[in-house]
């Protein structure tokens, strides 16, 4: 498994970067751009908080 850990992040990439075309082109017909934008950096923004504490505190 350990093996083909880079295989399987590689997969997870491309599926998240494809999906974000399909569901950019959805989104676009109910929301500007701009607001989009910022949706998508408060979802990074959420999740890079989540992960970083949850890497820093192992036990939770």
């Amino acid at each position: 498994m350990k093996k083909h850990i880079g295989q399987l992040y590689l997969a997870l990439a491309v599926s998240i970067w494809g999906g974000i075309y399909v569901m950019s082109k959805m989104v676009l017909t109910v929301i500007q751009r701009l607001e989009l934008v910022w949706l998508r950096y408060l979802v990074a923004l959420v999740t890079l908080i989540i992960v970083g504490f949850l890497l820093t505190n192992p036990g939770i």
